[in-house]
């Protein structure tokens, strides 16, 4: 089958899927096409939720595709459901792909449940920042894999990481696709080895469904550039290295948690390809517009960039401050929020000190993607934070009785809200909000996985 053809297959998509539908549509696959899949479980979540492994084929080639590597992204979830479908229903691509397929559709349930407010839409930048979450670091998934390099360790793999090892280990795939997605922006790749019959073909899958690439500003500074927005994998290893060299101090005590799945897959099987797509679910034009502005340099879009987060900070440092007298500082939102109002500023101090030694590269003025990402991509993920608070909030609401303390939890909700609300108003000004087709971002993520897989 051609790729087109493939990707013809996928239906009108109006929503995300809840953890139990995706289990429910997964047990009834493995009903329809008995001879096809067989699914097992691979391990639990910290809540105790089962985390199953739908198998697929029994092809030459190994491939571990899984969802949901941060809870609020929830894309490549749907891309399984819709892949494993269709491989079901054309086994001719089946023995095509020659791969034998192992699936998870979501490594972080309990994440996932605390996004559920948004999930079924409304898809709008205040729907969606109400009711966000995502993890501390030391509870991401994909960033606690164990992790050893120079003066760093980290062993402390959550027991939805292992989940994945275990795979890893039994498989060793020659192919693992991290099913990421961000809110903002648009599309890019992250790949770890630099074969041109893929790169030259990724950017097709965003222009197939007139998405724009993401030529603004890159999500890390220090990653190798392939070819436009698509980027060599930042691995734990090379982020030691970039800290080590723009920081007056030891990167172990600035890193936190511990490598990503392609660096526990290194261990395993070091020749395996390893591919990430990244995506909006907001359909952000500014994205791809390389055209000069003549108001702002490239540092001083990124700097003005950190001021208007830390605006968003201050206001969120205020209300976890009184949020914290009465939540649970160990729940999985009051440990997201805390960490976040460290206010570490160490990663901004070695980007300040990049641009001091890359003057050339820095100093030069910016373009229409790069304000964009600087002055409402990048503030955008601390704003989000705030529906944290809130969901956090409900939740030690329900749990107490004492009429004040009520009254001041129920005050700061409508507080955050409102601020939220005004917020996202004046962004929605700036970048009228267009949700994605979710039928458009599965098409991409499908492709990607397809080009990789050698389908032509």
């Amino acid at each position: 089958m051609k790729i087109e053809e493939v990707l013809n297959l996928i239906p009108e998509i109006n929503e995300f899927m809840s953890v139990d539908e995706m289990d429910a549509s997964t047990f009834a696959l493995a009903e329809k096409y008995p001879q096809l899949v067989s699914i097992d479980q691979v391990g639990e979540s910290s809540e105790h939720h089962p985390i199953y492994r739908l198998k697929i084929g029994e092809g030459s080639k190994k491939a571990l595709i899984f969802g949901c590597p941060h809870p609020n992204e929830p894309i490549g979830a749907m891309m399984i459901e819709h892949l494993s479908r269709i491989l079901c229903e054309h086994p001719s691509l089946l023995k095509e792909l020659d791969t034998t397929f192992h699936f998870i559709k979501c490594v972080d349930p309990d994440g996932l449940n605390l996004n559920k407010g948004w999930l079924k839409g409304p898809f709008s930048y205040y729907n969606y920042a109400t009711h966000f979450y995502r993890p501390a670091s030391i509870r991401q998934v994909e960033w606690t894999f164990p992790f050893h390099y120079k003066n760093y360790s980290f062993d402390d793999a959550l027991p939805e990481t292992k989940a994945i090892m275990k795979v890893i280990d039994e498989v060793k795939p020659d192919f693992l696709y991290s099913l990421h997605n961000s809110s903002f922006g648009g599309v890019y790749w992250y790949i770890t080895k630099e074969k041109k019959e893929i790169i030259e073909r990724l950017g097709d899958a965003a222009k197939r469904v007139d998405l724009p690439l993401n030529l603004g500003e890159p999500e890390v500074p220090y990653c190798k550039v392939y070819k436009e927005a698509i980027y060599e994998l930042p691995q734990s290893g090379a982020s030691y290295d970039y800290l080590e060299a723009n920081l007056d101090k030891d990167p172990a005590e600035v890193m936190k948690g511990g490598g990503c799945s392609v660096d526990y897959l290194d261990t395993v099987r070091p020749d395996a390809y390893g591919l990430v797509c990244e995506m909006p679910y907001f359909y952000c034009p500014q994205s791809n517009n390389l055209e000069l502005c003549d108001d702002m340099t490239r540092k001083e879009a990124i700097l003005k960039g950190f001021e208007i987060s830390d605006q968003y900070l201050d206001k969120l440092k205020s209300a976890v401050a009184i949020l914290k007298k009465y939540a649970n500082a160990d729940s999985n939102c009051m440990c997201a929020l805390l960490e976040r109002c460290e206010n570490n500023q160490d990663h901004r101090q070695a980007q300040i000190a990049l641009m001091e030694t890359q003057r050339d590269e820095y100093e030069v003025p910016c373009t229409k993607a790069s304000k964009f990402d600087n002055l409402i991509g990048t503030p955008w993920y601390t704003l989000i934070a705030f529906g944290m608070v809130i969901t956090e909030a409900k939740q030690t609401l329900e749990k107490n009785d004492d009429e004040p303390i009520k009254k001041e939890l129920e005050t700061l909700i409508d507080e955050c809200e409102q601020y939220v609300k005004e917020e996202c108003d004046k962004i929605n000004e700036k970048v009228p909000c267009q949700p994605i087709e979710v039928r458009k971002l599965v098409s991409v993520q499908m492709e990607s996985a397809l080009i990789a897989l050698g389908i032509e």
